[in-house]
Order: structure tokens, then C-alpha cells, then sequence
């Protein structure tokens, strides 16, 4: 299956220079020095979210991917899901979380051209990066690049997976690592409180349900991250607040796929394994998704 190496990071950062343009002075972070990286070519991959990023970096998971889900499912578009307020949040663990779970809401309002709802998040957006101090990865070509293309998608995404590396990278290297992974957290949790909402009700044999049962592989390599930095108290708390998300899918049963018969009577055999959700369980993750993404979201409002 091909897969696109596009960031929720990465998104995010589109986000923030967006929102940095609207003229009013902003804090400025001084950038530190980083070596550009060779543009990330579009990789074969069976699991959704997660590429090949070098080294021992982990690809954040991406919204996009997700949400290529729900169009590909012709999901209609849900009033009330997010919400554009502005919040204030305390800690650094509330900011990353939310910087995860915004640019997850930017991907889905920009995934049904929502822009004037994906206009105020980016916002929302920048006033938390500059917060947790990562304003630093965007520079004049890239505000200027990403202004001319802002009303349209396809050419945000290419520009978007072109700066993945160097974005991932800078944050790598200024000690951004833990916050990384927290912010991966915050968007996969969005990303399935948002899906699971979509859906509403269970259905039997739903593609978008397999699908979505198929996010398994991204919730271990969210914990493999997380754990990097499980020596921070910070991730341990985030590792322990997901275990009723992460516990769900860790659960989930995986079988053998089906051998189907032609109608000449030759066998076509898929390999591999195929991860089954029950009414059950979708119905336990979507009350997990939305416990846990309510709990970090809810700040003070500004």
C-alpha cells in the first residue's frame, strides 16, 4: 500500500505560519543551526501513520492518512465535533497534547475545505507553538510559499512533506524529542475521537471500521515513542492517561486472512493477518477517545 510521509507535525507547522501572517508582531525564537535534508519520496508501507524518518526518530502519525479514510468512506461532515475556541492551557503537557489534537482539527476542517474553521485553529494554533517554543522551524521562503498556496490543499501538502525531515529533525536536535512525541499523542487521540464520532454507529463488515481497527499498528508505535522518554514524568503521565485508548486496540484480535476462490475454482491466498474490532470494542474506544481527548482539551478559555 502506498502511504504519504505527511506529518501532524508537519501540518501544525503549516498551521503556525499561517496564522503568523496576519500581520500583528509576534514572538520570535532564534533557529538553530541545522543541516537541510534530502526531501522524503513517498515509501511503500502497509502500516498507516508511521514512515521511515532515519535514525531513531519515529514518523509522527499523520491525520491526513486518517482522514483519508473518512473520504474514502464519503463520511459526511459533522457540525460540532471541534471546536475553534481559544483556550488556555497550564502545563507543558496540556500544550503539546493540544497541539497534536489542533492540527488533527486543521486536517479534518481542511480534509472537507472547512477553511474558515481551519483559518481560526491555525490561530489557536500558533499561540500555543509559541508557547512551547518551536516557532523557530519556519522561515521566510516557507511563510511565503505557503501564502500563495494557502487556498490550496495539494500544494500545501507537497510543500508540507518536503520540509518533514527538516522539521522533525530541528526539533530533534534543539531536545524537542519528548515534546514530539507528546504532540503525536494529542493528534492520534483526536484522530480517533474524531473518526469514531463520524462513524457513530457500528456496523458489521464496515470497511471504515476495518480500517479503522487497522490503527492498531500506529497506537504500539505511538507507545514504542512515548516510551523513549518514559524517564520524564511528563510521558509517564501521558503513557498512563492513554491506557484506556491504548488498552482497547492492544486488544484487538488479529486472524489470519481468508483464502477466496475464483470463479474457475483457482485459490487466491492473502497473506498476512487482518485485526478485528466488535461492536463492543468500538464502542469502548470511542468512549476512551472522547474521555481522554475531553480531559486535556477543556483548558480556560482566553
Amino acid at each position: 500500500m502506498k502511504k504519504q510521509n505527511l506529518s501532524i507535525l508537519t501540518i501544525g507547522a503549516l498551521a503556525i505560519t499561517l496564522a503568523s501572517c496576519g500581520g500583528t508582531e509576534e514572538k520570535k525564537t532564534t533557529a538553530p543551526e541545522y543541516q537541510e535534508q534530502p526531501v522524503l519520496q513517498e515509501a511503500d508501507s502497509e502500516p498507516l501513520g508511521f514512515g521511515d524518518a532515519g535514525g531513531r526518530t519515529y514518523s509522527v502519525p499523520s491525520p491526513n492518512e486518517l482522514f483519508s479514510i473518512i473520504k474514502d468512506s464519503k463520511l459526511p461532515y459533522k457540525e460540532g465535533v471541534i471546536s475553534t475556541d481559544a483556550v488556555n492551557y497550564g502545563s507543558s503537557t496540556e500544550q503539546s497534547l493540544n497541539f497534536g489534537r489542533l492540527t488533527a482539527d486543521i486536517a479534518y476542517t481542511a480534509s472537507y475545505e472547512r477553511f474558515q474553521e481551519s483559518t481560526a485553529n491555525f490561530d489557536n494554533l500558533r499561540k500555543i507553538g509559541d508557547e512551547l517554543g518551536i516557532s523557530y522551524v519556519f522561515d521566510e521562503l516557507m511563510v511565503n510559499r505557503v501564502k500563495s498556496n494557502m487556498d490550496n490543499p495539494d500544494s500545501l501538502e507537497v510543500i508540507s512533506t518536503s520540509s518533514y525531515q527538516r522539521i522533525i529533525g530541528m526539533l530533534e536536535e534543539n531536545e524537542k524529542g519528548s515534546t514530539l512525541a507528546i504532540i503525536a499523542t494529542g493528534g492520534f487521540v483526536e484522530s480517533i475521537y474524531i473518526l469514531t464520532n463520524l462513524i457513530g454507529e457500528y456496523e458489521e463488515g464496515s470497511e471504515v471500521i476495518s480500517r479503522l481497527a487497522d490503527e492498531k499498528i500506529v497506537m504500539e508505535n505511538v507507545i514504542d515513542y512515548l516510551k523513549m522518554y518514559e524517564d520524564e514524568e511528563r510521558v509517564q503521565t501521558v503513557l498512563n492517561d492513554l491506557k484506556p485508548v491504548s488498552s482497547v486496540f492492544l486488544n484487538l484480535q488479529e486472524v489470519e486472512k481468508a483464502v477466496e476462490r475464483k470463479a474457475d475454482g483457482d485459490k487466491v491466498v492473502l497473506g498476512g493477518t487482518k485485526v478485528i474490532m466488535t461492536k463492543q470494542e468500538f464502542e469502548a474506544l470511542k468512549a476512551a477517545a472522547t474521555a481522554y481527548r475531553n480531559s486535556f482539551a477543556n483548558g480556560s478559555q482566553s
